[in-house]
């Protein structure tokens, strides 16, 4: 809540955890550099980007703009947005203003083709029927509520897969 200074509120037991109310206010901007695209393509055009390296043929999503093996300078490459839930938890409290629906459902997926799992949510989901080795597919928010950031898209299972 804006105005209203957390540090002095008791703090409040959920669960069996201690809820510490606190207050953190940073203002800053980050720039995402030779990786901008990422973002770009994201906001304006609801798709996943990766970048693949020219001599192996690694790809990256989250990208890289030069391979860990090869130290080539690496190539953008579109993402299906398809892949397998790798890892996942369920979260019952929210300490964010990001996320504050709980609970909720995070993990990494790993897209089809990319070398390592990608972080995001995941929505329209069944916590029950999670599992590693789940068919899943990115989908994007309307293009008003799109950002560009990481929030732009989520995970929801993938019934044709």
């Amino acid at each position: 809540m804006p105005g209203k200074d957390l540090r002095f509120e008791p703090m409040k037991e959920q669960d069996g955890f201690a809820i510490i109310p606190d207050t953190w206010k940073v203002d800053f901007y980050a720039s995402a550099g030779e990786l901008s695209r990422f973002f770009i393509e994201l906001k304006d055009n609801a798709r996943l980007m990766g970048t693949k390296c020219p001599r192996c043929g690694s790809v990256y999503c989250w990208p890289r703009s030069w391979c860990h093996d090869c130290y080539e300078d690496c190539d953008w490459v579109e993402m299906s947005g398809k892949g397998r839930v790798q890892m996942f938890g369920t979260v019952f409290i929210s300490l964010s203003e990001l996320q504050t629906e709980v609970p909720y459902c995070a993990g990494g997926v790993l897209l089809d083709g990319a070398r390592y799992p990608l972080i995001n949510y995941f929505r329209d989901i069944d916590f029950a029927e999670i599992h590693p080795g789940m068919p899943v597919r990115a989908e994007f928010l309307v293009p008003e509520k799109r950002l560009g950031s990481i929030r732009d898209f989520y995970f929801v299972p993938d019934q044709g897969a």
